[in-house]
């Protein structure tokens, strides 16, 4: 089993230390983003940040440890605010608790269009490094516990695999949409579609229940052999 690499020697304790390590982030998301992986180098970044490489390593034990420092506060950022939303809108009816999520949702990977499509793709670099990537697990606890109040207004049983569909389905939509359309964050209709998709598999109406599945009246075409 390999070892989970600390993304940190040692927390700062001082404003300037942490302005410091701010800086430091922001340069490593941004050579990322602009050179890739391989490319950005520690000396790179503390060049980016305009500090010395000692000050860098002071806080962050190698070119890994950033990188998982990146991850880790973009994920806690972007949970953070999609935490708040569940929070604000707990009690409102269905379907204007689902837009106004999915709305929290794109507004976030509008902000961090170009770190989410880099968390995808460093993953599969760092996993075999050590890295835990918890996001997912912590993304699903929260819609569960959403969802767990909600039980007598939604159609789902299984509310394990309830969750799993959404957050893969969003997840997977929302990517997809960043990498290649990524008009589509900024358009009006998307989040109606996606709301539209998630109510749709939350709940039945009771006239779906009540018409039985449409059978095509149409003859056969008969065919000869």
């Amino acid at each position: 089993m390999p070892r989970t690499p600390s993304s940190r020697r040692k927390h700062p304790r001082q404003q300037r230390a942490q302005a410091t390590c701010d800086a430091i982030l922001t340069a490593t998301a941004r050579l990322l983003i602009r050179d890739g992986y391989e490319a950005t180098t520690t000396n790179h970044i503390a060049q980016e940040a305009g500090v010395s490489i000692g000050s860098l390593y002071q806080y962050y034990p190698n070119k890994e440890g950033l990188v998982f420092a990146v991850l880790e506060h973009h994920g806690t950022r972007w949970l953070a605010e999609l935490e708040t939303a569940l929070r604000d809108f707990a009690s409102a009816p269905l379907n204007i608790a689902v837009r106004a999520i999915i709305q929290q949702i794109l507004s976030s990977k509008r902000l961090r269009s170009q770190l989410d499509p880099l968390r995808h793709v460093l993953l599969p670099v760092l996993r075999p490094l050590g890295y835990v990537d918890t996001f997912e697990q912590q993304l699903s606890r929260l819609v569960r516990t959403f969802l767990a109040a909600r039980l007598e207004d939604i159609r789902p049983r299984e509310l394990d695999m309830a969750v799993f569909i959404i957050v893969h389905t969003l997840e997977a939509l929302c990517h997809s949409a960043g990498m290649d359309r990524p008009d589509y964050l900024t358009n009006e209709a998307f989040p109606e579609e996606l709301c539209a998709l998630v109510l749709g598999y939350l709940r039945l109406e009771p006239a779906a229940l009540s018409h039985p599945p449409h059978t095509s009246t149409a003859p056969r075409q008969k065919y000869e052999q």
